[in-house]
C-alpha cells in the first residue's frame, strides 16, 4: 500500500511512526511504501535546526513528546520513548556528535546539557528532536519503505484507484493521502495591503503576517524607532531577535528579577495592540508526567447530561470552567492566607453552591479572582500612574506569580486549569454542545481570545525579560487601541487613550502568524483543492438565510476525512492540522505525554482508517 503524508512536522511524524507500529498487526503480509512530503527539512517550518538558537519553545519539555503511550484512547501496539527534555540528557549529545555538519551544534549540545524537565527548549533543538525521531522511525521500518521528498506539492488528483500527488519537482501514484499542514500564508487583508503598497512607495520596512524568525531585520538601524502590532507569543520572538539577538544581555539583580544591558545596537521597539497587554506568563511546571488539575464541574458525566438535554449556553460553559479555577485557586489561597478559615468545609460547601460560597467567604476583596481584571488589566491602571510604571509593575508582578508554580501558586494554579481542562472544553466542541449562533459569538470570538491570553502564554522569563527593556527604555508598550497609518512618507501611530501621543517610524513589524484562513490561502494545494471542489470552507448556519464561513477547511470531526464541495467525505483523503481550526479546537498544542494527549489520539484514528480502508 501505497501512503502519502503531506507535512513532516509532528503531525506527519505521529503519522508515520502510527502507521510503522500498526503494520505488522493490521496489514502483516504487505508492506507499506510511505512518502513524506514537505518544503522544508524534517520538523517543517516552524521547528527548523538552523533557526535562531534564542527563540524558544512555550511549553515545558517535559511536556512534549512524539511517542504514543497507554493513555490513548484504544491505543493499538506502540513503542516507548523518552520525552523531550529526557532525550536532551540522555541521546542528544551522542545524536549531535554524529551530525557534524550541523552549523550551530556546539550551541545545540550546551542547549540539551542544560534542559530540565521544566525548563524551555529553543524551537531548533525540538527540530533536532524530530529529526531523530524520524531517523529511528527509518530503523526500525523492517520490510516497509519510507521516503522523504523535500518538496512543495502543488496539487492532488483523484484517480481509480488512489489520487495522483504533483509536486514542483515530479508526480506519482497513491493510495491513501494525509494532509497534516501547519499555518499557512494568506493574502493580505485591506489593511495591510495598504500598509504593504505604502512603504513599497516610500521606501520603508513592512514585515507582513508570517513566521517572525523568517523576516531580514539586519537593515534595522540602532536607537530607530520601530512599531510592532501584536503582542502575542510573535512579539516575544521579535522582541529577542532586536535585543539578545543583537548582543544585549540580561542579568538577575537583588530582587530576583531582570536587569537588561544594551548592546547600543537595539533599536526603540513601541509595540501594541487591541487589548494593550502581553499574553500572561506561563507558570513555572510543578506537574509530573501526566499530572492534571481533575475536573469537579466539567465532567464526563456533567457533559454527557448537557448533551442529553440538547445545546448549553455560552454562560453555562463559562460559569463551570470558571468555577473549576476557582476551586483550586481557593484551595491554595485559604491555607497560606487564611489559615483560620476551614478547608475541608469550604470545598464541600463550593462544590455544591459555588456562587453562594464565594459570597459569603470572608475574604479581602484584593485577595479575590477578579476575572474583569483578568480579561481586562488595563481597569487596574490607577489614575495619574506614568503608564511605562503601571506596565512594568504588572509585568513584574505577572512573572512573580508566574514562578510560584503550577501547584503551589493560587493565580498560576488557577490559570493552568484553562490547560488542564482543554479535553472537557475541546468535548463542547466536537459534540456541537454550543448552538452555531454561540459558537460563533461566544466561543470563537470571546472565548478563544481570552482564553488565548489568560493560558497560552510565554515562558515567564520572557516577560520578566519585558519588564527589564521597558525599565531600560528599549521598549515601549501602547495603551489598548494602537493605531496605524501611512502619513508624510512614514508610519504613524497613535493611541486614542493618549490624544497628544504620536510617533513617525520608518518600520512596522506584524507581530503575528497567518490567520486561518482557507478562501486567502497562498498554498497551491489549498487552492487547487478549493477551486477543484476536493475541499471547501466550513460554515455556520446562523439562522434560516445567514451563513458564516469560518475559514476553516471542512473535514469530518470523527474521521478527518476532507469534506468534498457537496460535504461528502472522500475515502483515503484526511486532511489534519492547523487549517482545521474553527471545525476542531486548539490545533497548534504540541503533543504532551500521558494525558490522552489529542494529537495522540487524533493519529491513532487516522491510521486505523487508513488500514480499514486498505482491507476493505
Amino acid at each position: 500500500m501505497h501512503i502519502t503524508l503531506i507535512g513532516a512536522g509532528p503531525r506527519g511524524l505521529l503519522l508515520l511512526s502510527r502507521l510503522l507500529s500498526w503494520q505488522p498487526t493490521r496489514y502483516p503480509k504487505r508492506r507499506l511504501n510511505i512518502v513524506l512530503v514537505d518544503p522544508y527539512p524534517i520538523g517543517g517550518r516552524v521547528w527548523k535546526i538552523n533557526q535562531d538558537p534564542n527563540l524558544i519553545m512555550n511549553t515545558a519539555a517535559s511536556q512534549i513528546t512524539l511517542f504514543t503511550d497507554q493513555s490513548v484512547t484504544d491505543v493499538g501496539p506502540f513503542i516507548t520513548g523518552p520525552d523531550l527534555s529526557t532525550w536532551a540528557l540522555t541521546i542528544a549529545a551522542g545524536y549531535l556528535d554524529a551530525h557534524p555538519e550541523l552549523d550551530n551544534r556546539a550551541i545545540l549540545l550546551r542547549q540539551a546539557a542544560s534542559l530540565g524537565p521544566n525548563s524551555y527548549a529553543s524551537r531548533a533543538l525540538y527540530g533536532v528532536y524530530q529529526q531523530w525521531f524520524f531517523d529511528l522511525l527509518r530503523a526500525q521500518a523492517g520490510q516497509n519503505t519510507i521516503t522523504y521528498k523535500q518538496q512543495t506539492v502543488t496539487r492532488l488528483d483523484q484517480k481509480d484507484p488512489g489520487f495522483t500527488i504533483t509536486t514542483d519537482q515530479e508526480s506519482w501514484q497513491t493510495d491513501q493521502v494525509v494532509m497534516a499542514l501547519g499555518n499557512l500564508k494568506n493574502s493580505l487583508t485591506r489593511d495591510q495591503k495598504a500598509l504593504h503598497d505604502y512603504a513599497k512607495a516610500h521606501k520603508l520596512f513592512y514585515l507582513e503576517p508570517g513566521f517572525p524568525e523568517e523576516g531580514d531585520l539586519s537593515n534595522i538601524e540602532p536607537q530607530a524607532p520601530v512599531i510592532v502590532r501584536g503582542l502575542g507569543l510573535s512579539f516575544f520572538d521579535l522582541m529577542s531577535r532586536l535585543t539578545e539577538g543583537r548582543g544585549g544581555r540580561f542579568q538577575k539583580t537583588a530582587d530576583g528579577l531582570l536587569a537588561y544591558h544594551p548592546s547600543g545596537r537595539e533599536p526603540h521597539i513601541f509595540a501594541g495592540s487591541r487589548r494593550g497587554f502581553p499574553y500572561r506568563a506561563k507558570g513555572h511546571n510543578q506537574k509530573g508526567p501526566g499530572e492534571e488539575w481533575e475536573p469537579q464541574f466539567l465532567t464526563p458525566e456533567q457533559i454527557n447530561a448537557w448533551q442529553t438535554r440538547g445545546e448549553v449556553s455560552g454562560q453555562t460553559f463559562w460559569d463551570a470552567l470558571k468555577h473549576e479555577a476557582e476551586l483550586i485557586y481557593y484551595r491554595l489561597l485559604l491555607p497560606q492566607r487564611y489559615p483560620d478559615i476551614d478547608e475541608t468545609a469550604f470545598e464541600h460547601d463550593f462544590l455544591a453552591d459555588p456562587v453562594a460560597t464565594l459570597g459569603t467567604l470572608p475574604i479581602a476583596a484584593k485577595d479575590r479572582l477578579d476575572w474583569d481584571v483578568l480579561a481586562d488589566p488595563i481597569k487596574a491602571h490607577p489614575s495619574g500612574q506614568p503608564y511605562q510604571d503601571f506596565m512594568r509593575h504588572y509585568l513584574r508582578q505577572d512573572a512573580r506569580e508566574a514562578m510560584r508554580g503550577t501547584k503551589t501558586g493560587p493565580l498560576t494554579s488557577a490559570l493552568e486549569v484553562l490547560r488542564d481542562m482543554r479535553d472537557p472544553i475541546r468535548q463542547f466542541v466536537e459534540r456541537g454542545l454550543f448552538s452555531q449562533d454561540q459558537y460563533l459569538d461566544f466561543f470563537l470570538r470571546w472565548f478563544n481570545s481570552l482564553n488565548d491570553f489568560l493560558s497560552i502564554g510565554p515562558p515567564a522569563m520572557r516577560i520578566d525579560q519585558l519588564q527589564a527593556l521597558i525599565g531600560a527604555g528599549i521598549v515601549t508598550i501602547l495603551p489598548p487601541g494602537m493605531q496605524i497609518k501611512g502619513i508624510d512618507g512614514q508610519f504613524l501611530l497613535k493611541t486614542p487613550s493618549d490624544p497628544k501621543f504620536s510617533l513617525q517610524a520608518k518600520v512596522l513589524l506584524e507581530a503575528r502568524v497567518p490567520a486561518v484562513n482557507a478562501p486567502t490561502a497562498q498554498d497551491p494545494l489549498v487552492r487547487q483543492l478549493l477551486h477543484d471542489g476536493y475541499a471547501h470552507p466550513y460554515e455556520l448556519q446562523l439562522n434560516a438565510d445567514k451563513r458564516f464561513q469560518s475559514g476553516a477547511i471542512a473535514v469530518d470531526r470523527q474521521t478527518q476525512q476532507l469534506l468534498d464541495a457537496n460535504e461528502q467525505p472522500q475515502a483515503g483523503l484526511f486532511f489534519w492540522g492547523v487549517p482545521t481550526e474553527g471545525v476542531h479546537w486548539l490545533t497548534t498544542a504540541s503533543p504532551r505525554p500521558l494525558v490522552n494527549d489529542v494529537s495522540l489520539k487524533t493519529a491513532e484514528q487516522i491510521v486505523k482508517a487508513i488500514f480499514a480502508g486498505a482491507g476493505s
